[in-house]
Parts: C-alpha cells; sequence; structure tokens
C-alpha cells in the first residue's frame, strides 16, 4: 500500500489518488486546470504556447514536483473494490453444524 491510496476513515470506502494534467492537442503544452462542476477544464479558454482551444486530459498514478502546479488530483473509489457485496460470511465445517445442533455422525 502506498500513500495514494487507503481506506477512508469517514465513509470506509477504499480510496486511490490519480492525478489530471490537461494538455494541448496541437502542442501536448501542459496547461493549468480547475475543477468546473465536477469536471476537469483548463482554466484558459486557448492554449498560452499555440492558441489552439482543445485539449486532452491525462491520467497518473504518480507526478514529478515539477507537474504539481499542472495537476488536479482526485480521490476516487478503487473499480475492483466497487463489486464486493458489503455483507459478511461466515464459512463452518460440516461436523461443526453437525455439533451444534445435536446430530451424532456415524
Amino acid at each position: 500500500m502506498t500513500t495514494n491510496e487507503g481506506y477512508c476513515p469517514d465513509c470506509g470506502q477504499y480510496l486511490i489518488k490519480n492525478y489530471y494534467i490537461v494538455r494541448c492537442v496541437s502542442c501536448d503544452v501542459k496547461r493549468e486546470a480547475k475543477l468546473y462542476w465536477g469536471e476537469i477544464v483548463p482554466k484558459d479558454k486557448y492554449c498560452s504556447n499555440c492558441g489552439a482551444k482543445e485539449y486532452y486530459i491525462e491520467k497518473l498514478d504518480k507526478i514529478n514536483f515539477i507537474d504539481a502546479q499542472y495537476a488536479i488530483y482526485l480521490k476516487e473509489i478503487a473499480q475492483e473494490l466497487k463489486t464486493l457485496h458489503p455483507e459478511t460470511q461466515i464459512w463452518v465445517e460440516e461436523n461443526e453444524i453437525i455439533k451444534q445442533i445435536g446430530i451424532q455422525s456415524t
């Protein structure tokens, strides 16, 4: 386990920290980003390097300290653990069940 993942003390869900960097489609320059109503968008309407409006979002597990000013990080529920049932199950051996209900085994 790393410091980028773990169980939330409030809700109990297993969370993973992901970093997102917005890049220009034309020149691939990193653009500053912001969260707007839960969506990651660039702060500026156009790329400061080439003037393009289009962008794409790159998802990273870890970032360098140089990329920290461009990155947006979100704590998200781990996908592989979402499908687990929230129930507790107990397995008991058959001879233990027989002892509990008082039946003699042959």
